[in-house]
């Protein structure tokens, strides 16, 4: 089994939990979701695939983003990451909501003609943002 395999094994794992999770909200559809899936996501890839990743993203606009089937850069959020052998990969649960599988998984080399890294800074603003409103959620501090 290759470690692309083992990391492909754990996003379809976590797009059913997350698909799970949703069922249970009254969010009725995976589009909006990607940066708290993409979150969950990369905390899952480094601890049980011995990665190191971290999560990507852009606006969409003039900031990077996902090119949709029609080729439409379009705002969204996904891990990029490199396995404990140096393989460099995307990873991505929530692409569905631009036409594409729900679960991407490859090389980054192949993966840059379609996912775009946008301003490091703002994806790690929006990222940081996030996790503390997760936090505060799960200690009951809304």
């Amino acid at each position: 089994m290759t470690e692309l395999h083992n990391i492909e094994e754990v996003c379809a794992g976590m797009r059913e939990i997350f698909e799970r999770i949703l069922g249970t909200t009254s969010v009725d559809e995976i589009a909006g979701t990607c940066l708290h899936a993409s979150i969950l996501l990369q905390q899952s890839i480094d601890k049980f695939c011995g990665s190191e990743s971290v999560v990507r993203g852009g606006d969409g606009d003039r900031n990077g983003g996902l090119k949709d089937t029609s080729g439409r850069i379009r705002g969204h959020y996904w891990v990029e990451g490199v396995t404990g052998s140096g393989i460099p990969f995307v990873a991505d649960i929530t692409s569905d909501q631009f036409e594409w599988p729900p679960v991407v998984v490859m090389p980054l080399q192949t993966a840059r003609e379609r996912y775009i890294p946008g301003d490091e800074a703002a994806v790690g603003s929006a990222v940081d943002e996030e996790l503390r409103r997760m936090l505060r959620s799960m200690s009951g501090n809304s």
